[in-house]
């Protein structure tokens, strides 16, 4: 990982130049949008984008899991994705019985989580997603709500509710535009956001801490900003493996942007890590990952890994290589800190029902 971390940084550091002309490019993209010279579409049900304006991870996938549970239970939810990382390029309707590398991995992910929820939840992947939205609508015409995976910076829909996610170890106002930074346009974006999500705070986040945070952030008249961190649920074993014992020794693999937070939290529970593959996001596993995860559990050594790389190991042709490796999953899930949750939980249902 540090060899990869190295790498990245000698590519934004040569690559440094180049930052005003992506920083202009985008802010004037952004300009004809907001001017109406390029036209965004609007529609009269319940449309709520979740995304960010970095590149990486800000926990988008929680999120989005978050509001599906929250929004089920009175209608049926519509994910539109656009399946990153997926070897199939048309539009479809994601169903249980594909595999990650005809969904992806976070998709897959919702699949494992929600397709059981049969007439409640629909799941479907368009790079358009203008034309996702209404291919979903004609597919599954009792959608009562839409959320946008990940489409931030999407402009060609105007969802009626933008959430913003920014991590509070790295915010977007202390971040600067591609490539030298991570910025997907400038911090002026943020002004799109109806809410504003802080996640991965420190459990123990303070007020003052918090109300620090908000004085270097500006929001908005209007804004709503609220502070998450990343929760944790039971550890799942995968397939037949036995109940997850109180003092396991195992192998950690993670295909995520950042591990951190999982293996010191595993640390903090007792489990000896052996070792941590730390691949990179989305990574594609193939026979030699494989390999490497083997020869790591030689012993009594158990396999750990995150649901998106579950996710992508389901359907795997390498898959048997593991057999006899006891495997199990952390689940993640978000939440609020500051009793933060009731007044978010209110917000999103009454945009829903007053759409």
């Amino acid at each position: 990982m540090p060899f990869i971390e190295n790498h990245v940084r000698l590519f934004r550091f040569l690559a440094a130049p180049f930052t005003p002309f992506y920083a202009f490019a985008a802010a004037l993209r952004n300009r004809l949008y907001d001017g109406g010279f390029l036209s965004e579409r609007e529609y009269p049900f319940p449309v709520i984008c979740v995304g960010n304006l970095c590149a990486g991870g800000s926990g988008k996938t929680p999120m989005t899991e978050y509001l599906v549970r929250l929004l089920s239970d009175t209608c049926h939810v519509g994910v539109v994705s656009r399946g990153y990382g997926r070897k199939t390029r048309s539009n479809l309707l994601a169903e249980e019985s594909m595999t990650a590398m005809q969904t992806g991995d976070e998709p897959m992910q919702y699949l494992q989580k929600f397709g059981s929820l049969r007439q409640g939840f629909s799941l479907y992947l368009a790079v358009d997603r203008r034309q996702g939205i209404e291919e979903l609508k004609a597919l599954a015409p009792g959608c009562g709500v839409v959320i946008l995976d990940d489409a931030y910076q999407y402009r060609p829909v105007r969802a009626g509710l933008n959430i913003l996610l920014t991590e509070y170890r790295k915010p977007y106002f202390q971040d600067c535009p591609l490539p030298l930074g991570s910025l997907r346009e400038s911090r002026k974006g943020s002004g799109r956001a109806h809410i504003i999500v802080v996640t991965k705070c420190p459990p123990s986040l303070s007020e003052n801490q918090r109300d620090a945070f908000l004085k270097k952030c500006r929001p908005l008249p209007g804004q709503a900003v609220y502070f998450s961190c990343i929760g944790y649920d039971e550890i799942k074993p995968v397939g037949m493996a036995p109940p997850f014992p109180e003092k396991a020794e195992a192998v950690l693999f993670t295909g995520i942007a950042r591990p951190a937070p999982m293996e010191e939290y595993l640390r903090g529970k007792g489990v000896v890590i052996r070792k941590h593959f730390r691949f990179g996001d989305h990574h594609a596993y193939d026979k030699e990952d494989f390999r490497r995860l083997v020869r790591a559990c030689a012993g009594s050594a158990c396999l750990i890994t995150t649901e998106k790389d579950s996710a992508r190991l389901a359907g795997h042709p390498h898959l048997d290589m593991l057999a006899g490796i006891p495997v199990y999953v952390l689940p993640v899930r978000t939440e609020f800190l500051f009793g933060g949750e009731a007044d978010f939980d209110r917000r999103i249902r009454t945009y829903v029902q007053r759409k």
